[in-house]
């Protein structure tokens, strides 16, 4: 990135969504016209206590789910970003993950994202301030 009209560069790297990275969760998101989802669960390697997922872990998906809603022409760059945790989410546990804009301002996107069990059991929330970059 050397000026302001270069967006910063997505690849296949990244290590939510990125297929490519061999250490990466390898996350598939589907984009809707109003949210983004996604299903999967997560294995024991990301674990903080025996057997439960770290909260580092679920702020970084509610973070990717958020930052997956930016478009081709801008990039969203999280600003400051406030996780609620309400349950624990068990190593294996299938989970989904769906996050919406609910402000949308020229250069700033307030986002909210909700991480839930098959059960409907809500684990975590989080809302983000995410800045916009667009391409000049």
């Amino acid at each position: 990135m050397n000026d302001k009209t270069e967006l910063p560069r997505r690849d296949s790297f990244c290590f939510v969504c990125g297929k490519d990275n061999p250490k990466g969760m390898h996350l598939k998101f589907e984009k809707y016209p109003d949210r983004v989802e996604s299903t999967f669960s997560l294995d024991k390697i990301y674990q903080g206590y025996d057997n439960i997922i770290h909260g580092g872990i679920i702020s970084l998906i509610l973070d990717e789910a958020m930052a997956y809603l930016q478009t081709k022409e801008e990039r969203f760059l999280t600003g400051k970003i406030t996780v609620k945790f309400h349950n624990p989410l068990m190593a294996g546990e299938k989970v989904r993950v769906k996050a919406w804009i609910k402000k949308d301002r020229k250069r700033i996107k307030e986002t909210v994202a909700i991480m839930e069990k098959a059960d409907g059991t809500k684990v975590a929330e989080a809302e983000a301030i995410m800045f916009v970059r667009r391409e000049k």
